[in-house]
Protein backbone atom coordinates (compact mmCIF):
# COMPACT_ATOMS: atom_id res chain seq x y z
CA UNK A 1 0.00 0.00 0.00
CA UNK A 2 1.25 3.48 -0.83
CA UNK A 3 2.38 5.29 2.33
CA UNK A 4 1.76 8.74 0.86
CA UNK A 5 -1.52 10.17 2.04
CA UNK A 6 -3.11 13.49 1.13
CA UNK A 7 -4.93 15.10 4.05
CA UNK A 8 -7.43 17.93 3.78
CA UNK A 9 -7.02 18.81 7.49
CA UNK A 10 -10.64 18.50 8.58
CA UNK A 11 -11.66 19.37 12.10
CA UNK A 12 -11.11 16.34 14.29
CA UNK A 13 -12.48 15.93 17.78
CA UNK A 14 -9.26 14.42 19.11
CA UNK A 15 -6.36 12.09 18.33
CA UNK A 16 -8.59 9.00 18.25
CA UNK A 17 -10.82 10.73 15.70
CA UNK A 18 -7.77 11.43 13.54
CA UNK A 19 -6.51 7.84 13.82
CA UNK A 20 -9.94 6.47 12.97
CA UNK A 21 -10.06 8.74 9.91
CA UNK A 22 -6.66 7.47 8.72
CA UNK A 23 -7.71 3.86 9.16
CA UNK A 24 -11.16 4.15 7.56
CA UNK A 25 -10.03 6.31 4.62
CA UNK A 26 -7.52 3.59 3.63
CA UNK A 27 -9.86 0.69 4.44
CA UNK A 28 -7.39 -0.74 6.94
CA UNK A 29 -8.44 -3.57 9.25
CA UNK A 30 -8.72 -1.93 12.66
CA UNK A 31 -7.53 -5.17 14.32
CA UNK A 32 -4.39 -5.33 12.15
CA UNK A 33 -3.07 -1.78 12.03
CA UNK A 34 0.23 -1.26 10.12
CA UNK A 35 1.70 0.73 12.98
CA UNK A 36 4.74 2.10 11.09
CA UNK A 37 2.57 3.42 8.26
CA UNK A 38 -0.08 4.94 10.54
CA UNK A 39 2.56 6.52 12.79
CA UNK A 40 4.26 8.16 9.80
CA UNK A 41 0.96 9.52 8.48
CA UNK A 42 -0.07 10.75 11.92
CA UNK A 43 3.22 12.66 12.38
CA UNK A 44 2.90 14.12 8.86
CA UNK A 45 -0.54 15.43 9.82
CA UNK A 46 0.86 17.16 12.92
CA UNK A 47 3.63 18.73 10.84
CA UNK A 48 1.08 20.15 8.39
CA UNK A 49 -0.90 21.62 11.27
CA UNK A 50 2.25 23.24 12.67
CA UNK A 51 3.14 24.66 9.24
CA UNK A 52 -0.32 26.26 9.07
CA UNK A 53 0.18 27.70 12.57
CA UNK A 54 -2.85 25.79 13.84
CA UNK A 55 -3.23 25.25 17.55
CA UNK A 56 -2.66 21.62 18.46
CA UNK A 57 -3.98 20.21 21.72
CA UNK A 58 -1.52 18.40 23.95
CA UNK A 59 -3.43 15.14 23.63
CA UNK A 60 -2.34 14.89 19.98
CA UNK A 61 1.33 14.84 21.06
CA UNK A 62 0.55 12.27 23.75
CA UNK A 63 -0.89 10.03 21.06
CA UNK A 64 2.17 10.56 18.85
CA UNK A 65 4.42 9.38 21.71
CA UNK A 66 2.17 6.34 22.18
CA UNK A 67 2.44 5.45 18.49
CA UNK A 68 6.22 5.85 18.56
CA UNK A 69 6.42 3.62 21.66
CA UNK A 70 4.38 0.89 19.96
CA UNK A 71 6.49 1.21 16.82
CA UNK A 72 9.72 0.91 18.83
CA UNK A 73 8.42 -2.27 20.49
CA UNK A 74 8.15 -3.86 17.06
CA UNK A 75 11.74 -2.86 16.27
CA UNK A 76 13.15 -4.54 19.39
CA UNK A 77 14.77 -7.93 18.73
CA UNK A 78 12.77 -10.98 19.73
CA UNK A 79 13.99 -13.43 22.37
CA UNK A 80 14.75 -16.56 20.35
CA UNK A 81 16.13 -18.48 23.32
CA UNK A 82 12.83 -18.85 25.15
CA UNK A 83 10.28 -21.15 23.55
CA UNK A 84 6.49 -21.04 23.79
CA UNK A 85 6.39 -17.45 25.03
CA UNK A 86 3.11 -15.74 24.20
CA UNK A 87 3.72 -12.00 24.00
CA UNK A 88 0.91 -9.48 24.01
CA UNK A 89 0.42 -7.39 20.90
CA UNK A 90 1.46 -3.81 21.84
CA UNK A 91 -1.38 -2.54 19.62
CA UNK A 92 -4.14 -4.20 21.68
CA UNK A 93 -4.80 -1.27 24.04
CA UNK A 94 -4.88 1.22 21.17
CA UNK A 95 -7.23 -1.03 19.17
CA UNK A 96 -9.65 -1.29 22.08
CA UNK A 97 -9.71 2.50 22.43
CA UNK A 98 -10.39 2.91 18.71
CA UNK A 99 -13.19 0.32 18.73
CA UNK A 100 -14.92 1.97 21.71
CA UNK A 101 -14.52 5.43 20.16
CA UNK A 102 -15.95 4.17 16.86
CA UNK A 103 -19.05 2.77 18.62
CA UNK A 104 -19.72 5.97 20.58
CA UNK A 105 -19.15 8.08 17.47
CA UNK A 106 -21.76 6.11 15.53
CA UNK A 107 -24.23 6.47 18.41
CA UNK A 108 -23.57 10.22 18.53
CA UNK A 109 -24.11 10.53 14.78
CA UNK A 110 -27.40 8.58 15.06
CA UNK A 111 -28.78 10.89 17.74
CA UNK A 112 -27.64 13.95 15.78
CA UNK A 113 -29.46 12.76 12.64
CA UNK A 114 -32.52 11.95 14.72
CA UNK A 115 -32.48 15.38 16.32
CA UNK A 116 -32.07 17.08 12.92
CA UNK A 117 -35.03 15.15 11.51
CA UNK A 118 -37.41 16.26 14.27
CA UNK A 119 -39.66 19.21 13.45
CA UNK A 120 -38.71 22.56 14.90
CA UNK A 121 -40.93 23.50 17.83
CA UNK A 122 -41.34 26.91 19.36
CA UNK A 123 -42.95 27.93 22.60
CA UNK A 124 -46.07 30.04 22.77
CA UNK A 125 -46.84 32.65 25.35
CA UNK A 126 -49.84 32.04 27.56
CA UNK A 127 -53.11 33.19 26.00
CA UNK A 128 -54.20 34.66 29.32
CA UNK A 129 -51.91 37.04 31.12
CA UNK A 130 -50.59 35.86 34.46
CA UNK A 131 -51.57 39.21 35.93
CA UNK A 132 -55.21 38.71 35.02
CA UNK A 133 -57.14 37.22 37.91
CA UNK A 134 -59.78 34.59 37.30
CA UNK A 135 -63.27 35.68 38.21
CA UNK A 136 -65.91 33.39 39.63
CA UNK A 137 -68.99 32.71 37.54
CA UNK A 138 -72.10 34.52 38.77
CA UNK A 139 -74.41 32.27 40.76
CA UNK A 140 -77.38 30.88 38.87
CA UNK A 141 -75.94 31.20 35.34
CA UNK A 142 -74.62 27.63 35.20
CA UNK A 143 -75.73 24.56 37.08
CA UNK A 144 -73.56 21.81 38.52
CA UNK A 145 -74.97 19.33 35.98
CA UNK A 146 -74.04 21.59 33.05
CA UNK A 147 -70.55 22.02 34.46
CA UNK A 148 -70.17 18.25 34.88
CA UNK A 149 -71.35 17.58 31.30
CA UNK A 150 -68.96 20.23 29.94
CA UNK A 151 -66.05 18.72 31.86
CA UNK A 152 -66.90 15.21 30.57
CA UNK A 153 -67.08 16.57 27.00
CA UNK A 154 -63.65 18.19 27.33
CA UNK A 155 -62.16 14.98 28.73
CA UNK A 156 -63.57 12.93 25.83
CA UNK A 157 -62.05 15.32 23.30
CA UNK A 158 -58.72 15.21 25.12
CA UNK A 159 -58.74 11.42 25.11
CA UNK A 160 -59.42 11.35 21.35
CA UNK A 161 -56.52 13.73 20.68
CA UNK A 162 -54.12 12.05 23.08
CA UNK A 163 -55.15 8.42 23.46
CA UNK A 164 -53.04 6.54 25.92
CA UNK A 165 -53.08 3.13 27.47
CA UNK A 166 -51.50 1.67 30.53
CA UNK A 167 -51.28 -1.65 32.26
CA UNK A 168 -51.91 -1.65 36.00
CA UNK A 169 -50.85 -4.68 37.95
CA UNK A 170 -52.72 -5.05 41.23
CA UNK A 171 -51.30 -7.51 43.72
CA UNK A 172 -54.29 -8.49 45.80
CA UNK A 173 -53.89 -9.56 49.40
CA UNK A 174 -55.96 -12.57 50.36
CA UNK A 175 -59.28 -11.95 52.07
CA UNK A 176 -58.21 -14.37 54.81
CA UNK A 177 -55.20 -12.20 55.58
CA UNK A 178 -57.29 -9.01 55.68
CA UNK A 179 -59.91 -10.73 57.88
CA UNK A 180 -57.20 -11.57 60.39
CA UNK A 181 -55.97 -7.98 60.24
CA UNK A 182 -59.49 -6.66 60.94
CA UNK A 183 -60.16 -9.17 63.72
CA UNK A 184 -57.03 -7.95 65.50
CA UNK A 185 -58.42 -4.44 65.30
CA UNK A 186 -61.87 -5.24 66.68
CA UNK A 187 -62.20 -7.61 69.56
CA UNK A 188 -65.62 -8.29 71.09
CA UNK A 189 -67.25 -5.01 72.04
CA UNK A 190 -64.61 -2.72 70.52
CA UNK A 191 -65.12 -0.35 67.59
CA UNK A 192 -62.79 0.85 64.87
CA UNK A 193 -63.13 3.32 62.01
CA UNK A 194 -62.80 2.03 58.45
CA UNK A 195 -61.05 5.26 57.41
CA UNK A 196 -58.53 4.93 60.24
CA UNK A 197 -57.68 1.43 59.02
CA UNK A 198 -57.17 2.76 55.51
CA UNK A 199 -54.58 5.22 56.77
CA UNK A 200 -52.43 2.29 57.89
CA UNK A 201 -52.49 0.61 54.47
CA UNK A 202 -49.94 1.27 51.74
CA UNK A 203 -51.80 0.77 48.44
CA UNK A 204 -55.22 0.54 46.82
CA UNK A 205 -55.15 -3.27 46.63
CA UNK A 206 -54.96 -3.45 50.43
CA UNK A 207 -57.94 -1.08 50.71
CA UNK A 208 -59.96 -3.30 48.37
CA UNK A 209 -58.95 -6.35 50.38
CA UNK A 210 -59.99 -4.63 53.61
CA UNK A 211 -63.42 -3.75 52.23
CA UNK A 212 -63.95 -7.35 51.07
CA UNK A 213 -62.92 -8.51 54.53
CA UNK A 214 -65.56 -6.21 56.05
CA UNK A 215 -68.21 -7.81 53.82
CA UNK A 216 -67.01 -11.30 54.66
CA UNK A 217 -66.95 -10.78 58.43
CA UNK A 218 -70.29 -9.01 58.31
CA UNK A 219 -71.81 -11.95 56.43
CA UNK A 220 -70.41 -14.36 59.03
CA UNK A 221 -71.83 -12.14 61.82
CA UNK A 222 -68.40 -11.53 63.31
CA UNK A 223 -68.83 -7.74 63.13
CA UNK A 224 -71.53 -5.07 63.00
CA UNK A 225 -71.09 -2.23 60.50
CA UNK A 226 -72.90 1.08 60.91
CA UNK A 227 -72.80 4.36 58.99
CA UNK A 228 -74.05 7.65 60.42
CA UNK A 229 -74.25 9.60 57.13
CA UNK A 230 -74.38 8.73 53.44
CA UNK A 231 -70.90 8.18 51.95
CA UNK A 232 -69.50 8.67 55.44
CA UNK A 233 -67.11 6.57 57.52
CA UNK A 234 -67.93 3.01 58.53
CA UNK A 235 -67.97 2.12 62.22
CA UNK A 236 -66.96 -1.51 62.71
CA UNK A 237 -67.71 -3.32 65.99
CA UNK A 238 -66.72 -6.84 66.92
CA UNK A 239 -69.39 -9.19 68.25
CA UNK A 240 -69.64 -12.77 69.36
CA UNK A 241 -71.37 -15.46 67.41
CA UNK A 242 -74.60 -14.91 69.34
CA UNK A 243 -74.86 -11.34 67.99
CA UNK A 244 -74.38 -9.54 71.31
Amino acid sequence: MNKDLTLELPNFEGPLDLLLHLIQSQEINIYDIPIAQITSQYLDYLKQMQQLNLQIAGEYFVMSSTLLRIKSQYLLPQNDFVENVVEEDPRDELVQQLVQYSVFKKISEYFKQRNDSLPVTVSKEASVSKDKKLQKLPLGQISSDELAHTFAFVMRKLKIKHPDSAMVEVKERSITEMCSYLKNKVSVGKEVSFFSCINELSNISDVIGLFLAVLELSKNKDIIVTQSITFGDLNIKGINKNGH
